[in-house]
């Protein structure tokens, strides 16, 4: 309350009790007395002009109290995602079977070096080897009697013959002819050297994929691979391998018996020292054997 209206009311407050024991000792007239003695004198005269109390000035209104604001909504927690299916740990592969080792080819015998020079000379005897056979594969001398599809033929080169993919095999060159074609001097054979011709199936895999190549891209099919080799061999035992004669030596083979039916034409397929490829075509009429004239020796395919 400000100090002028304080000093306002305590000036009224005083007045009003100044005022009062004069009107309580006061005698009361009648109005109309009371007009014609006063004269119309106005009230304030008697009255002393007491002021009204002023209003008691209305408290002001509180401030309404501002509305506390919404406690904004705690967003919803989100969902805890699925935790994801652990995959499935896949099964373990089946370990393959092993492979079975392939049995390791016996290794052949080395050719006999005590055969003396030219003892093929006199043709076949009791004593000196038994037959080559597709079943029955051994060492023969020179000029014995082999069997080459079923055909009794002397081979003019000892050594040895184990090959089974064919049906037999004999050379039909003279043995002196293909002891010079193979670079014997007579002062070699003299001394004790000889020429000897093995035979054997052929198992190096990267000789029989190249001959499998060439025969492909002739359109050809393989019946068997086969090693035929020359050799010479010294008195002293010294071995040296043959891969090309100065002349040809002409080999019989006999077929298969799947193809030795005479609705096929078959030829022997090799590549030389050099990486050339040969084919040489048969030239006899037996549809059972092909025989060929080769300054080459070492893997072949029989081809049809």
């Amino acid at each position: 309350m400000k100090k002028a209206t304080l000093t306002k009311i305590i000036g009224s407050a005083l007045a009003v009790a100044l005022c009062v024991p004069i009107l309580l000792n006061a005698p009361m007239v009648s109005s109309a007395a009371e007009s014609s003695v006063s004269g119309n004198v106005p009230d304030d005269s008697v009255s002393g002009n007491v002021p009204d109390t002023p209003d008691t000035p209305d408290t002001p209104d509180t401030p309404d109290t501002p509305d506390t604001p919404d406690t904004p909504d705690t967003p919803d927690t989100p969902d805890t995602p699925d935790t994801p299916d652990t995959p499935d740990t896949p099964d373990t592969p089946d370990t393959p079977d092993t492979p079975d080792t392939p049995d390791t080819p016996d290794t052949p015998d080395t050719p006999d070096t005590d055969e003396p020079s030219g003892s093929g000379s006199s043709g076949s005897s009791s004593g000196q080897g038994t037959s080559n056979t597709a079943s029955n594969a051994v060492s023969v001398a020179a000029n014995h009697t082999v069997s080459v599809a079923g055909r009794n033929v002397a081979s003019t080169v000892g050594g040895v013959y184990t090959a089974t993919a064919v049906n037999g095999v004999a050379i039909s060159t003279p043995v002196a002819s293909v002891s010079a074609a193979a670079g014997l001097s007579q002062a070699d054979i003299d001394a004790g050297t000889n020429v000897k011709f093995y035979v054997c199936n052929s198992y190096n895999k990267e000789t029989k994929k190249a001959l499998s190549d060439v025969a492909a891209a002739a359109g050809k099919n393989i019946a068997a691979y086969v090693n035929f080799d020359l050799y010479t061999i010294s008195k002293a035992g010294v071995v040296t391998s043959v891969k090309n004669t100065s002349e040809p030596v002409t080999l019989t083979v006999g077929l298969p018996a799947r193809i030795a039916k005479g609705e096929n034409t078959v030829s022997l397929l090799c590549i030389d020292k050099d990486g050339k490829t040969v084919i040489l075509e048969d030239t006899d009429t037996d549809p059972r054997t092909v025989t060929v004239n080769t300054t080459v020796f070492g893997a072949f395919a029989v081809i049809y």
